[in-house]
């Protein structure tokens, strides 16, 4: 039966490439170059979020109707839940879409993804933090009355960090590949990760050469899954995921967002509207696209590892902190210079 999933997958991928030009026409959503943040030569199509749609709809009707949930055995306890994440897969996507489409303001983006986050968290009460589990307390950090605002925010901040990590080819795909990686290795979600992994390496083809985007369809639709799972799989099984090893997982695109925040603010400007002071960007002056790429998912890939392997992970993630922020000054000194 696993197998069928794979089959599927490949197939509806492989139907994709066939279909490409006639999908794009219909979908017809680009991303032109504007000479400042996208420098593009030619208008490239939106559609990353499609293939993931596409494959998750057919995948998620193939299970509930075939194959007695296989999808998502063990993690997924009634058809409220069911309903939750293939709700939210579908809403997150059209949310993007329509984003990619119109190019909303920062604050209907924000009160969008504010609405949609706060619906599905009480439409579904085990994707509640309720406590933190970290490796380096003894106690659990309970949060109580707390609980709904720091969901809330954890899946909004991931959100916004993932879309401000996709500004460079491969990056946010290969990003996403690795934690659904990580997934596979937990035991969590197996199935489901490998078919968006399926998904995403026939994206990561039409990506580097330039014909695909993931847009705003894509990274809502990957930030919901990815929340969704972290979510899901603490409340299930109990340090599944300690806090601390959530925190460098996604530690670069989260720290990338928090100083971009600041800066902004600072500034007198609009925390979300968008710049050219991301670390791709900054490295990206003294490097190729595709150099800059392979050095920042080297970094994340690595920082991951050295998490795993260093004893002391509170030192580790201090250190990380440290590290982030020299890195960052001195490319941005450096070039604020050139």
């Amino acid at each position: 039966m696993y197998l069928n999933f794979f089959i599927i997958s490949v197939l509806t991928n492989i139907l994709f490439f066939l279909f490409f030009k006639k999908i794009t026409k219909f979908v017809n959503i680009k991303d032109a170059g504007d000479g400042k943040r996208k420098f593009q030569k030619k208008p490239v199509f939106l559609i990353g979020g499609t293939i993931l749609i596409t494959n998750l709809v057919i995948i998620y009707m193939f299970n509930y109707l075939f194959t007695e949930n296989i999808l998502f055995y063990k993690f997924l306890s009634n058809h409220r839940e069911y309903f939750s994440i293939i709700f939210g897969s579908i809403l997150f996507y059209i949310f993007g879409l329509y984003d990619d489409k119109i190019k909303l303001s920062a604050n209907y983006k924000l009160l969008i993804s504010l609405i949609l986050v706060v619906f599905f968290i009480l439409f579904d009460d085990n994707l509640l933090i309720k406590e933190l589990n970290f490796s380096f307390l003894d106690h659990n950090v309970e949060l109580r009355s707390f609980s709904y605002f720091f969901t809330i925010l954890s899946f909004l901040l991931f959100i916004n960090a993932l879309n401000m990590l996709d500004g460079i080819n491969l990056q946010a795909g290969f990003y996403c590949i690795l934690i659904f990686l990580i997934f596979i290795l937990k035991g969590i979600f197996v199935n489901l990760s490998l078919i968006l992994i399926i998904s995403l390496l026939f994206f990561l083809y039409l990506n580097f050469k330039n014909k695909a985007y993931l847009g705003e369809s894509g990274t809502q639709l990957l930030a919901f899954i990815i929340s969704y799972i972290f979510l899901k799989s603490n409340n299930y099984q109990e340090k599944v995921f300690f806090a601390d090893e959530i925190f460098v997982i996604m530690a670069l695109p989260g720290l990338d967002m928090f100083r971009l925040f600041l800066i902004r603010l600072i500034s007198g400007k609009h925390p979300f509207k968008p710049d050219t002071k991301h670390i791709h960007h900054l490295l990206n002056t003294y490097f190729s696209k595709i150099n800059t790429f392979l050095i920042i998912f080297v970094g994340i890939f690595f920082s991951i590892v050295f998490y795993y392997l260093i004893g002391n992970k509170f030192i580790y993630i201090i250190l990380y902190i440290l590290s982030y922020i020299v890195l960052v000054s001195f490319l941005t000194i450096k070039k604020n210079n050139k």
